[in-house]
C-alpha cells in the first residue's frame, strides 16, 4: 500500500524540525582561547674569564625578561639535547635573577631551551626556544710572563705557543693591574709574533696577564692561564 503523498511531506516537515536544534548548535562558532603573553629568551655558550680563576667552568647561560600580562609565580627551565625529549631541568623564583646557568653540558651537542611562566600549575606565559651548540672546549695554550730589561728601565716579556684550533684569527692579549679592570695591550693575527713585551709598567705594581685565541666571532677556542707578575 502506497503512503499518501502528503503523510511522506508531514515526516519530512517533521524531521527538518528536529533536525534544527542541531544544526544550530553544529553552526555555533567555538571560542578561541586568548594567547598566553611570550617572553624574549636569549642563551649563549660562556666560557672561562681568563683573567679570573674563580669562575665557573663553561656553561649554557639563558637569560629572559618578565612577560607583560602575566605574573607567574615560578618560572620552569626545561631542556632538550638534539633530537631528545624536553625535561625540568630548574625552577626559578620570579623574585631573583631571571637566569639559569647549565653546566651539564658536552662538546659536540645542540641544546635546546624552553622556559615556561607558571601560576597554581597553569602555564601563564612562554618563551621562545633558544638554542647553543656546545663547541669543542677551549685549548690551553702555554703561557709564561717574566721580568726583563729594556735599555735602562724594567719590562714584562710575555710568550705563549701556537694554538692548533683552526678557527682561530687572533690572539689577544689582556692585563690587569693592581686588581683593576683588565685592557687590551696586544692583539696580532694568528700567524703574528706569540711574544710581547710590556714596557708600560712601574715600580710596585702587581699586574695579571691573560692571552686567548679568537674565532671570528670573538669567542675564546684556545688560553693561556692568568700570569701574576710583580714588579719591584
Amino acid at each position: 500500500m502506497r503512503t499518501p503523498r502528503f503523510a511522506r511531506l508531514a515526516v519530512v516537515a517533521l524531521l527538518a524540525v528536529a533536525l534544527l536544534p542541531q544544526a544550530a548548535m553544529a553552526a555555533t562558532p567555538t571560542a578561541t582561547p586568548a594567547p598566553i603573553p611570550t617572553f624574549k629568551l636569549t642563551c649563549s655558550l660562556v666560557v672561562p674569564n681568563p683573567l679570573d680563576p674563580s669562575a665557573p667552568n663553561r656553561a649554557n647561560v639563558c637569560k629572559w625578561v618578565a612577560p607583560v600580562g602575566a605574573t607567574p609565580a615560578v618560572y620552569r627551565v626545561w631542556r632538550s639535547v638534539d633530537a631528545g625529549k624536553r625535561i625540568l631541568i630548574k625552577n626559578v623564583d620570579p623574585t631573583a635573577t631571571l637566569r639559569n646557568a647549565d653546566t651539564n653540558i658536552k662538546t659536540g651537542h645542540t641544546y635546546h631551551y624552553f622556559v615556561t611562566g607558571v601560576t597554581a600549575g597553569v602555564r601563564v606565559a612562554k618563551s621562545n626556544v633558544a638554542n647553543v651548540y656546545v663547541v669543542q672546549a677551549p685549548q690551553t695554550l702555554a703561557f709564561s710572563c717574566k721580568l726583563v730589561t729594556v735599555g735602562t728601565a724594567t719590562g714584562v716579556s710575555c710568550h705563549w705557543s701556537a694554538t692548533t684550533r683552526p678557527a682561530a684569527i687572533r690572539y689577544v692579549l689582556w692585563r690587569s693591574v693592581d686588581g683593576a679592570a683588565r685592557t687590551n695591550i696586544y692583539h696580532p693575527g694568528i700567524h703574528g709574533k706569540r711574544t710581547f713585551i710590556d714596557a708600560a709598567v712601574v715600580s710596585g705594581q702587581s699586574i695579571r696577564y691573560a692571552v686567548v685565541a679568537l674565532n671570528l666571532q670573538g669567542r675564546s677556542v684556545a688560553y693561556g692561564s692568568p700570569v701574576t707578575v710583580n714588579l719591584p
